[in-house]
């Protein structure tokens, strides 16, 4: 069984990429991606859920070497869209996951610069980094930590 897997990129509401279709523009949930050459190492989590890492990777020139430097200066929000695609045509079939991550610092070496993303979120203070869960944002939350199963 052959499977194919493609990854959008959403920088801080303005830089948008696709890491699939080499020198072409996608359109996917209504905004135009262009093409870059980055990997996705995808999402891992710690045990308790409070921690979530992640990484992207670009060749390193002047252009990838700013945006890491100013998106990890300025904490940018980073939405990542991994969707599934038609193995044999490379179309875009369903959407897979969707991430929402804070560019928390990069490194690079002479050939690759990766940008390291963590949860936007922190869950043990309400106040760092930017982003705290109101029921305006999520709609209705539990006031007790009790879980009743039916």
């Amino acid at each position: 069984m052959t499977i194919a897997i493609g990854t959008f990129i959403e920088i801080n509401d303005f830089w948008r990429f696709q890491n699939f279709f080499v020198g072409e523009s996608r359109r996917w949930d209504g905004k135009d991606f262009m093409f870059s050459g980055f990997g996705y190492s995808g999402s891992t989590t710690d045990l308790q859920g409070g921690n979530v890492d992640s990484q992207l990777v670009w060749p390193v020139n002047e252009l990838t070497l700013a945006m890491c430097k100013e998106a990890a200066d300025q904490k940018w929000i980073v939405e990542v869209k991994t969707v599934w695609l038609n193995p044999e045509t490379l179309i875009e079939k369903s959407n897979f996951m969707n991430d929402t991550f804070m560019a928390v610092g990069f490194d690079h070496d002479l050939a690759r610069i990766s940008m390291r993303l963590s949860s936007p979120m922190d869950a043990i203070s309400a106040d760092v980094p930017r982003r705290r869960l109101t029921e305006t944002l999520v709609g209705a939350m539990p006031s007790t930590g009790e879980i009743l199963l039916l």
